[in-house]
């Protein structure tokens, strides 16, 4: 018995010795790699305290030991006294800041975050702290964090940073929440992260905090791992800090965009600014972020390649960038985007006027059901958006919407929106819709991470994510694989193979389609006619009114008209205007919309038009060609459609090109534009300049830019080049002209400059100039106090030059 007991326990210790061997022998072979791997050239420079790792203490009962063990944070729960401040409730806050002071007077490279959390005035700490450490001390209350060697350089060695700047988590929470705001005590973005470990020894612990990096995109700023001797926590600080980087930004229209996923790591979810370990050679990223486009799509970085931070910036999809079905119901099933497809099975089902909606599909019998009858092409590994309107009759138990053999089935469970996977899971909602009522109920797959459910504009809630079996099989509407019938109204389906924003279910609730309610129109119509009846009636009373008429130029596709009523604008925002007594604005959906600008667009740089291969990679990136075609020429089949009800306007491919061709007395501001651009480059050659075309130039540009609310990568280039022209056309006229043009013309000048280039100098001396020399002061003081603060807002510090200085220049 004995000898059998002493042959189990050497194995014990046989066991937990090549474990420990095993643990060190991670360890060393990772500091080895550090070691190989930190190259002297591309070295760790710039990092910022929420870039840097250091080991943290709760505790404070031996604070001078762990200093001169490696300790280098402190997380602190204060209690404000009468005289100073408790630690924990029972230590005085002041023999801590002694021994830290104490510390720092013999390491002068040391830098120490205390934390504070607690009871106690904000303002009163910040004093307290100032006596104690003086000029090196700095309280951090901005969104951007300091670099280490720039508070190095300073003679900066503690930073107080209060509870609301960090963020808690550990590597449970990290591995039991999918979704992002719950791995974190709180949203992650710009603050530090504290991490709570468990771990008993330091190559789980080191595991640990390469899961949380790479997971997430924060590496873990603050670790508390209290069963590890702080000797070894410092090694693993020390090793996370020398450790290459791949850094970077997302931002959309100037702010940073949160909730960033990343291709062929869905699980991976990270803040607008987030950070990844460079632990191989050599690793390919891809952000994505439903509804949105982020630029550049994929990025590679390797140790030949700098740390520096890479900027990301997202812009707005085109609404139908992916939509794979869109059905609206119009007594008749098709598939908008697929319109040549007449084979769908159809049983029992019909259409009715519904009073809110006009033509709607209804189903009232068993087993009634409408069958596409064509393989999906759905790719189950990407999101899935499901868009659509019912209005049930009844809530049974179960009532099928829209599905797709066994990979999943949209339906109701006694009123509550399901996304079921078959024989996996039901992910349910408890929120029941309501009988007999119009819902808008957007449903969105999102692989290995969640589910979300939203009602009429609203999320309702999510689920955690179930695998799903891919299936080729056909879309069924109304019914699913289980026979479970839908009995009520069914109206605008739509199915996307890619995540929707929350700003696009929005629109899609609130978006009133052009189909519905014709009996408003009719009456709205009729009001309109009336009004413009009366309006010529006055006008032919006013004998002496004479409208001036606005010459065009042929090459540019605008005929000369002696009255110029209808107008499209470009610049502000797409805008038409038809003054006609005989038709009625058309409406555009945003997707044509932006065909019809970046056709009329692409006049600034080339009058014969676009091919088809630059108009295909423009809004059809990534798709095959098969694909692209169906897509371009069902698109542009629609655009033709609502062009039809522009008198003279029209689309047509000449010449291997597609333009855009005006034939009436449609007025197009970018061609008005042109024009006015070309007479006063024209007039500056000749060394003269006409006022009055130079007003007419600079009322046109009042509206600012183009396509202010259209961010996509095409966009902005016409945005920018416009904004360079405006800028470098309006400064050669005032160098070569400002002697001959008044005053107020000028201001006039140098504040559309500073329409299109808030931050350009050149227009605010011009501006401040020209103000102060006609005494208006006041502002000239405000305009300076306004550049200032965009300047302050965009680059996170102070315009340096002085009101004063600009005055005098």
């Amino acid at each position: 018995m004995r000898q059998s007991q002493k042959i189990t326990i050497d194995k014990f210790h046989m066991t937990n010795t090549m474990n420990a061997r095993n643990n060190h022998l991670f360890c060393f072979i990772f500091f080895l790699f550090i070691l190989f791997k930190a190259d002297s050239s591309f070295a760790q420079n710039d990092l910022t305290v929420n870039d840097f790792v250091f080991v943290c203490e709760n505790s404070v009962d031996s604070i001078e030991k762990s200093l001169h063990l490696g300790t280098r944070a402190f997380h602190l729960e204060l209690d404000e006294i009468e005289k100073g401040y408790l630690v924990n409730n029972s230590k005085k806050l002041e023999p801590i800041l002694v021994n830290i002071r104490d510390f720092l007077r013999h390491d002068n490279r040391a830098i120490i975050p205390l934390i504070f959390k607690g009871n106690f005035n904000q303002s009163n700490l910040l004093k307290y702290l100032s006596a104690y450490f003086s000029d090196k001390f700095l309280f951090h209350n901005e969104i951007e964090w300091p670099q280490i060697n720039e508070l190095r350089d300073r003679g900066i060695q503690v930073l107080a940073i209060f509870d609301s700047s960090l963020s808690i988590t550990s590597i449970e929470q990290i591995r039991k929440e999918k979704k992002y705001t719950s791995r974190f005590s709180k949203d992650p973005l710009d603050k530090i992260i504290l991490f709570n470990s468990k771990a008993t020894t330091d190559s789980t612990l080191l595991k640990n905090c390469f899961e949380l990096w790479k997971s997430t995109g924060k590496p873990p700023n603050l670790i508390i791992a209290p069963k590890i001797k702080i000797q070894e926590l410092k090694k693993i600080a020390d090793s996370l800090n020398s450790l290459r980087r791949f850094r970077g930004i997302v931002n959309y229209n100037g702010t940073p965009l949160n909730e960033i996923f990343w291709v062929k790591s869905p699980e991976v979810i990270t803040p607008a600014r987030f950070s990844f370990p460079l632990t191989e050679d050599e690793i390919v990223l891809s952000p994505f972020k439903s509804g949105y486009r982020i630029s550049p799509s994929e990025i590679i970085h390797n140790y030949g390649l700098t740390d520096n931070p890479r900027s990301f910036t997202a812009h707005d999809v085109i609404f139908e960038e992916k939509l794979v079905y869109d059905f609206s119901f119009e007594k008749e099933i098709v598939n908008v985007v697929d319109e040549g497809w007449d084979k769908a099975i159809i049983k029992n089902i019909s259409f009715i006027n519904d009073p809110e909606r006009n033509h709607v599909l209804h189903l009232k019998t068993p087993n009634s059901f409408i069958d596409y009858s064509k393989e999906n092409q759905l790719n189950f590994e990407n999101p899935i958006s499901t868009s659509v309107w019912i209005k049930p009759d009844s809530l049974p138990q179960f009532m099928g919407i829209a599905g797709f053999g066994m990979a999943f089935s949209i339906k109701l469970n006694f009123g509550n929106p399901v996304l079921t996977a078959a024989t996996i899971k039901d992910h349910i909602i408890k929120h029941p819709l309501q009988k007999n009522k119009w819902s808008h109920l957007v449903i969105i797959y999102n692989p290995k991470t969640v589910i979300e459910f939203f009602l009429n504009g609203k999320k309702i809630g999510e689920s955690i994510t179930a695998n799903i079996i891919p299936s080729e099989k056909s879309l069924i509407i109304g019914n699913n694989i289980w026979g479970e019938q839908f009995y009520g109204s069914i109206d605008d389906l739509k199915i996307w193979n890619r995540g929707l924003s929350h700003k696009e279910i929005n629109t899609l609730y609130h978006y009133k389609s052009a189909k519905k309610n014709y009996l408003n129109y009719w009456i709205i119509g009729l009001l309109i006619l009336i009004g413009l009846c009366l309006l010529v009636y006055f006008l032919k009373r006013k004998k002496n009114k004479v409208q001036q008429p606005i010459q065009s130029i042929s090459t540019l596709k605008q005929n000369d008209q002696k009255h110029v009523q209808n107008t499209l604008h470009l610049f502000g925002n797409f805008k038409l205007n038809l003054i006609s007594k005989k038709r009625v604005s058309p409406s555009f959906s945003p997707l044509q919309k932006q065909l019809l600008s970046y056709l009329i667009l692409n006049t600034l740089e080339d009058n014969d038009g676009v091919n088809t291969n630059k108009l295909t990679d423009t809004f059809w990136p990534g798709v095959s060609k098969i694909k692209a075609k169906e897509n371009r020429s069902g698109n542009i089949r629609k655009l033709r459609k609502v062009l039809s009800k522009i008198e003279g306007l029209e689309v047509v491919f000449e010449d291997k090109k597609w333009r855009v061709l005006n034939k009436s007395n449609l007025q197009i501001d970018i061609f008005e534009y042109l024009i006015l651009k070309e007479t006063i480059e024209s007039e500056i050659s000749l060394q003269k300049i006409s006022t009055s075309t130079l007003e007419s130039f600079l009322s046109l540009l009042k509206r600012g830019n183009i396509l202010q609310n259209t961010q996509t990568e095409w966009a902005d280039y016409f945005k920018n080049k416009i904004s360079n022209e405006v800028e470098n056309l309006l400064s050669k006229v005032y160098k070569n002209q400002h002697k001959n043009i008044n005053s107020e013309l000028i201001v006039e000048m140098a504040n559309t400059i500073l329409r299109f280039d808030s931050l350009n100098e050149h227009a605010l001396k011009i501006l401040i100039h020209e103000l102060v020399a006609s005494g208006k002061h006041g502002q000239a003081k405000n305009a300076y106090l306004i550049f200032a603060k965009n300047y302050e807002a965009l680059y996170a510090q102070p315009f340096e030059q002085q009101y004063q200085n600009l005055v005098k220049s």
